[in-house]
C-alpha cells in the first residue's frame, strides 16, 4: 500500500510528476520533430541545448526571486504560462506554421519557466511533510518522476511520428492539470509569502545572490553536497559521451539494442529511489546512505571501462542508475533540511544549476580524452575522480561529525546547521 502525507503533499506531488512528465515527453519530441525539420547538425545541436542552456542562465537568479515571491503563486504562474505556450504550438502546428525557429523559441521559453516551477516545488515541498516523513517523501517523489520520465521519453517520440500537433497538446494537458493543483494547494502552503514584500524593497536582486551564496558557504555539508553533484554528474558525461562508440564499434551491440543501456540505467535508478525510501524508514542516516551511493559509481564505472561484452556494459550501466536513485533521495533531503529557509530557493537552484552543468562539461572533456587515450580512458578517469570524491565526502563527514560532538550528541545530518 502505498503511503500518503496528507493532502498538500498530494496536490504538490501530483503537480510535480505531471510536469515532469510533459517536459520529459517534450525533450525527446523536439528532438524528432527538429530532425525532420532539419538536416543541420548545428541546428539540431541548438535545438537540445536549449533544455539546459537556461538553467545556466536563469537557475541561481530564478532561485533568489522565488525566495522573494509567493512560491504557490509563482508555480501556478509558471505551469499556467508554459501551458498557454504549448497551446499556442499545438495551433502553428496544425495551422502548417511550424518552423525550427520556432522550436528553439518554445523550448527556450518552457525550460526558463522550468526553473521557476521547478524551484519552487523544490522550495513548498518540506513545508507539506514533517522532518522526519522527507525522506520517505522525496524517495516515493524521485521513483514517480523517473517512471514518468522512463514513460515520456518514447510516448513523445511516439507522439511526434504520428502528428507534429500531439506532443504539443500533451503539454497542455500535463501543464494545465499541474496548475490545476497547484491551485489546489492552501493559501498558506508558503508560510513566508507574508513577510516578503519588505525584503523586495529592501535589497536588489544581485544582493540576494550574493546573499544565498555566502550562506552556502558557511553549511558545511551543503558545501560537499554541491562539489559532490558537480564531479558526480561530469563524470557521467565523461563516461556516457563516448559510450556508443564503446558499446557498438568495439563491442559489436546492435544500434538497435542501445537502448538497452540507458533503460537499464533507468530502470535501476528507479529501484535505487525506492531502496532509498525504506532505508530512510528505517533512520539510516542519509549521509550514510549518500556515501554508498558515491561508492557504487567507482565498479560502475569500472564495469564499464574492462567491459568485454554488452553484457558487462549492461551491468555497469545498472550500477550507475541504483547509484543515481540512492544518491538523488538522501541529497535532496539533506539539502531540504540544512537550507535555511530564508534563502531554500537560492540554494536548490545553485545545486541544479551546478548539476546541469555537469554533463555538458564532462562530454565536451570525454571527446578530448577518448582522443587521446581511447574511448576506455573516459571511464577509467570517471571511476578515478569517483574515488577522489568518496574520500573527500567521508572525510569532509567525519570532520563535521566531530565538530558537532562537543555540543550535543547529534548526527552528521545535523552537523551543517552549526557549521
Amino acid at each position: 500500500m502505498i503511503r500518503t502525507y496528507g493532502p498538500s503533499f498530494e496536490k504538490l506531488y501530483a503537480a510535480a510528476v505531471g510536469t515532469r512528465l510533459g517536459d520529459a515527453a517534450r525533450t525527446s519530441a523536439l528532438a524528432v520533430l527538429a530532425a525532420a525539420l532539419t538536416g543541420s547538425p548545428v541546428v539540431l545541436s541548438l535545438v537540445s541545448a536549449m533544455s539546459f542552456a537556461p538553467w545556466l542562465l536563469f537557475g541561481i537568479p530564478a532561485g533568489a526571486l522565488i525566495d522573494r515571491w509567493d512560491k504557490r503563486r509563482a508555480f501556478l504562474t509558471a505551469d499556467s504560462i508554459r501551458c498557454a505556450l504549448a497551446a499556442l504550438m499545438t495551433a502553428l502546428a496544425l495551422t502548417g506554421w511550424l518552423s525550427i525557429g520556432t522550436l528553439v523559441v518554445f523550448a527556450f521559453l518552457l525550460t526558463s519557466l522550468q526553473t521557476v516551477s521547478d524551484g519552487c516545488f523544490n522550495s513548498l515541498l518540506p513545508s507539506t511533510v514533517t522532518k522526519e516523513e522527507l525522506g520517505q517523501a522525496n524517495a516515493r517523489l524521485s521513483a514517480s518522476q523517473s517512471t514518468a520520465g522512463i514513460a515520456a521519453a518514447p510516448l513523445g517520440s511516439w507522439l511526434a511520428s504520428l502528428s507534429s500537433a500531439l506532443p504539443f497538446l500533451l503539454n497542455v494537458v500535463t501543464f494545465g492539470a499541474a496548475a490545476g493543483w497547484v491551485r489546489a494547494l492552501p493559501a498558506d502552503a508558503d508560510p513566508r509569502a507574508t513577510t516578503q514584500s519588505a525584503r523586495r524593497r529592501a535589497r536588489s536582486l544581485a544582493g540576494d545572490i550574493r546573499e544565498g551564496i555566502a550562506s552556502f558557504r558557511r553549511q558545511g555539508l551543503l558545501r560537499i553536497l554541491l562539489v559532490c553533484v558537480g564531479i558526480n554528474n561530469f563524470c557521467n558525461g565523461l563516461s556516457s559521451a563516448v559510450l556508443p562508440i564503446l558499446a557498438i564499434r568495439e563491442l559489436g551491440m546492435r544500434p538497435a539494442a542501445f537502448g538497452v543501456l540507458t533503460g537499464a540505467t533507468a530502470a535501476c535508478m528507479v529501484v535505487g529511489n525506492l531502496v532509498a525510501g525504506r532505508l530512510a524508514a528505517r533512520e539510516v542516516p542519509h549521509t550514510r546512505v549518500s556515501g554508498v551511493a558515491i561508492g557504487l559509481k567507482l565498479p560502475g564505472f569500472l564495469l564499464i571501462c574492462t567491459a568485454h561484452s554488452p553484457t558487462f556494459l549492461v551491468a555497469g550501466a545498472a550500477v550507475l542508475g541504483l547509484a543515481a536513485g540512492l544518491w538523488n533521495v538522501p541529497s535532496s533531503t539533506l539539502l531540504m533540511t540544512s537550507a535555511p529557509q530564508e534563502v531554500i530557493g537560492r540554494t536548490m537552484a545553485l545545486f541544479r544549476t551546478i548539476s546541469v552543468a555537469g554533463m555538458p562539461l564532462g562530454a565536451l572533456a570525454s571527446g578530448l580524452l577518448a582522443t587521446a587515450a581511447g574511448v576506455r580512458g573516459s571511464s577509467l578517469a570517471a571511476a578515478a575522480l569517483s574515488g577522489a570524491v568518496l574520500a573527500g565526502f567521508l572525510w569532509q563527514v567525519r570532520d563535521l561529525s566531530r565538530a558537532a560532538e562537543p555540543a550535543d550528541d547529534s548526527t552528521p545530518d545535523a552537523a551543517p546547521a552549526r557549521t
